[in-house]
């Protein structure tokens, strides 16, 4: 995208009240980031939402100007709900405009970091409905930033039934059981299975072949593929097929099982006609069961940052912030890679989100995928950030906003 052209706003900052055209604002206080909060004047804000613009100077040698956009969420509106979008299968990819458009959302935001260039299927979880999406992959396959210190790599930002909304993680639980025998599974719909496991893949997946997920290893996304590996397709709740790993939608109500190494082995024992049940669940830690939940980076907890995070490269950024009662909700992008603003290490937008008043945020995919659309009251669907990547980026979910 070109420069983005300002329009008209009033700036508000904690010292009172600047007009545009005033004297810029002095840098933030030491430990803040953000310094002004510009209101633009465009549609009015649709119920249990309200948009601002910010922006600010980053101080240190290193720094410049930074600019970005927030959408507060209440979620205890009976106007909105908020949910997550995807494509019609798991490695599949759309713009945050087509997925936001096709589900008439009011707002949306980029949702979490995926296998870019390969399937387009998500790192992290997915639940969608309450119902189990994807799994994940293995950490070593994860092309995201590590978790901070005592935060766990299976972390998800999720809406409960009751949609309150949760920093929480979410396990996966599989099993595959033939009689007395119960054999591991590994997880769900995702784009590598863990040397020595087990996948499952269900119609969901598409007509992805699923022969690569058995490629790699657990540190190494390079590695080369397993050569020994086996399928098993299951439909009934018995053994229906048998033999390579294969392509192509399954059809309703039949999984795959794919097996690499000892998970290979474990398949073989079980021929064709075998009376198995296939048990494959994704269950909340440390929240109620969620109807809604995607794979994220912990950034902060109780108003503040957490340690550890990374501090030595800006670029472009897409956040979520919680209330700690978990009732209002923070849709937040920073731009970055551009003059008119440099972007933010994850560090600083931990900081950024205490600021705007979240206790409690975490990171989704950044970089060239970050991207906000909203709609004001009577208004089309427009773009209100400055995304780094032309042509916009295909992501593979997305965090929106929608009218009950």
């Amino acid at each position: 995208m070109g420069p983005r052209r300002w329009r008209a706003a009033v700036v508000l900052a904690a010292a009172g009240l600047l007009v545009t055209g005033a004297a810029p604002a002095p840098p933030p206080p030491p430990g803040r980031v953000l310094a002004e909060l510009v209101v633009p004047r465009v549609a009015p804000d649709l119920p249990g939402t309200t948009y601002r613009e910010f922006t600010t100077t980053l101080p240190d040698p290193r720094g410049g100007p930074l600019r970005g956009d927030v959408v507060e969420v209440d979620l205890t509106s009976p106007a909105v709900r908020v949910d997550l979008l995807t494509p019609p299968v798991v490695p599949a990819v759309a713009t945050v405009p087509e997925l936001a458009a096709r589900a008439g959302a009011v707002v949306a935001v980029n949702g979490g970091f995926f296998d870019e260039g390969g399937t387009g299927a998500p790192v992290g979880v997915e639940i969608v409905d309450g119902a189990a999406r994807t799994s994940g992959v293995p950490v070593g396959r994860r092309p995201a930033p590590p978790a901070p210190p005592g935060e766990g790599p299976d972390a998800v930002v999720g809406l409960d039934a009751d949609g309150r909304a949760h920093l929480a993680r979410a396990r996966f639980r599989g099993a595959l059981r033939a009689g007395a025998r119960v054999v591991p599974l590994a997880g769900l719909d995702g784009y590598a299975v863990p040397v020595d496991g087990i996948g499952v893949f269900d119609p969901a997946w598409g007509d992805a072949p699923r022969a690569p997920a058995t490629c790699g290893s657990d540190t190494d996304p390079d590695a080369p593929c397993s050569a020994d590996v086996h399928e098993l397709r299951v439909r009934g709740g018995r053994v229906v097929g048998a033999g390579p790993p294969g392509a192509g939608r399954l059809p309703g109500g039949t999984v795959a099982l794919v097996g690499r190494e000892t998970g290979a082995a474990a398949l073989r024992g079980l021929p064709i006609g075998t009376a198995v049940t296939v048990e494959a669940a994704l269950e909340a830690v440390g929240a109620p069961p969620l109807r809604v939940a995607l794979g994220a980076l912990p950034l902060a907890r109780d108003g503040a940052a957490l340690a550890g995070l990374q501090d030595t490269e800006r670029a472009p950024r897409t956040a979520v912030g919680l209330s700690a009662d978990g009732r209002r909700l923070w849709l937040v992008t920073v731009d970055g890679r551009q003059d008119a603003s440099i972007g933010v290490t994850l560090a600083e937008l931990a900081r950024l989100l205490t600021d705007l008043g979240a206790p409690i945020a975490a990171s989704l995919d950044g970089g060239g995928s970050t991207t906000m659309v909203r709609r004001g009251r009577d208004e089309d669907l427009t773009i209100v950030n400055a995304p780094s990547a032309d042509p916009l980026r295909a992501v593979t979910d997305a965090l929106a906003v929608l009218p009950r």
